[in-house]
């Protein structure tokens, strides 16, 4: 006799996104398998509370939090502290699941009580000369680029998790919490929580069955921000994680590059060359954007990416009172 499917809480942090909530939840409340959404608003003052308390006076499985603004990890393990289920399904604000995604997560957990379950959320590429076509774009490249990995080598799922769509037992969060406090003002939240997963002995598992679409929305300014907060993550994950990761360094933001590329990004020594190049490659992407010039500003922004990781590397080291390692 086959184990039944686990009840699934589905746990949502939200910031100031409001009009894609109900696309988000409508399909989670579908699945027979959803005991209860939980989604907690970290601090946005855009109406999203006062929208879920409509829907919960309507649907009790949809259960609104308010919190203060502290960053998307302290916001989700409010959500999970909240949560009921045996299993608790992760999703980010800009997932939207396909039918019986929820279902199929509950599966896999009634199948084996040490599992992290890593959904797929391939990138919804908005169209040409839409503001965040160009960061879609490399988004879409590089996360279907570590999903090959992933199918490849299972156990790059907890040393490299791509958050947005996994799932665990709630068990097995009492030992191992979402937040670790490190991370609730940079990126890679995600991957720090994964290498603590796998230190305390679950298994990563992939599966491409479980199937969202991520609406990866990035204008010019906030793809700057966002890969600045990278740069300072992973710094932070790997100082955190050191037994496990090597440094990460300045050098290491260009070791890729071909040399001529690599020298013109390692002019960013010189501050004021930096702050030059980085406005006129932010200018540049938004204009290569507006106009339909995908190769222009793919290229542009790949750029300025790599600007705003070393000045995310710097940021951190800063914070720390140490000096980043030149590179």
């Amino acid at each position: 006799m086959s184990t039944p499917p686990a009840s699934v809480s589905v746990v949502v942090p939200t910031y100031r996104r409001r009009d894609r909530l109900d696309e988000v939840v409508r399909p989670l409340l579908a699945d027979p398998a959803t005991l209860e959404v939980v989604v907690v608003v970290d601090g946005s003052d855009d109406g999203s509370l006062e929208l879920l308390q409509t829907m919960a006076a309507h649907e009790p499985r949809v259960v609104p939090l308010g919190t203060p603004n502290a960053g998307g990890a302290a916001a989700r393990q409010h959500g999970i502290d909240r949560a009921r289920g045996q299993v608790v399904l992760l999703l980010d604000d800009d997932v939207v699941a396909t039918p019986g995604m929820v279902s199929g997560h509950a599966r896999h957990h009634a199948s084996a009580a040490d599992l992290v379950v890593l959904g797929h959320m391939p990138v919804a590429v908005p169209p040409r000369r839409h503001p965040s076509r160009f960061s879609a774009l490399l988004y879409a490249g590089d996360y279907d680029g570590m999903c090959r990995r992933y199918d490849d080598d299972p156990g790059l799922v907890l040393k490299r998790l791509w958050g947005g769509n996994v799932s665990l037992r709630r068990e097995s969060l009492r030992g191992v919490p979402f937040d670790s406090g490190s991370f609730r003002r940079t990126n890679h939240s995600d991957r720090d929580f994964g290498l603590r997963c796998a230190e305390a002995g679950l298994r990563g598992r992939f599966d491409r069955s479980l199937l969202a679409a991520h609406h990866y929305d990035r204008p010019a300014a906030a793809f700057a921000r966002d890969a600045r907060r990278q740069g300072a993550g992973r710094y932070g994950v790997h100082r955190l994680h050191a037994g496990r990761l090597p440094p990460f360094t300045l050098a290491d933001t260009v070791a890729d590059l071909p040399r001529p590329v690599r020298a013109l990004v390692q002019a960013d020594r010189v501050e004021a060359l930096g702050s030059l190049a980085r406005a006129a490659l932010l200018t540049l992407t938004r204009v290569a954007n507006a106009v339909g010039a995908d190769p222009v500003a793919t290229t542009t922004a790949r750029l300025l990416r790599r600007l705003e990781l070393r000045r995310g590397v710097r940021d951190a080291t800063a914070a720390e009172g140490t000096a980043p390692s030149q590179g």
